[in-house]
């Protein structure tokens, strides 16, 4: 028991879903300048609504939600992920997710969110 490494980058994780019933098959791979700028701490927490970006990744939301950029959103991260050179992020696509675990600008923003994303309820 002497090689277990306890060192995790993320730290402690909060549980943002309760159910999981599909994922984004092989996760997607999001913008490191976008999530850097929006989560200084160098980890994107999980329930972060990920959108399409003109690259061909995806990319996170520094801005206020609105419907015209939430179009296209498609779904939430599972888990915390550290802010690498390139993060890939698994993506929760339908399932149950929790309102207060949810990151601030998601949380402020529920109502646009779960019209973007129907397959999640958010209780």
């Amino acid at each position: 028991m002497n090689n277990i490494n306890t060192d995790f980058q993320a730290g402690r994780q909060i549980v943002v879903f309760d159910q999981i019933d599909a994922t984004y098959p092989g996760g997607v791979h999001v913008s490191k300048i976008d999530a850097a700028a929006r989560f200084t701490n160098g980890v994107i927490p999980a329930g972060t609504v990920v959108v399409p970006d003109a690259d061909g990744r995806y990319k996170v939301l520094n801005a206020a939600l609105t419907a015209s950029n939430l179009s296209g959103a498609i779904g939430l991260v599972s888990h915390d992920i550290k802010i690498d050179d390139y993060p890939l992020a698994a993506i929760i696509m339908s399932g149950t997710a929790r309102i207060d675990a949810l990151p601030d600008l998601e949380k402020t923003g529920i109502a646009l969110l779960a019209k973007a994303l129907p397959r999640i309820s958010f209780i």
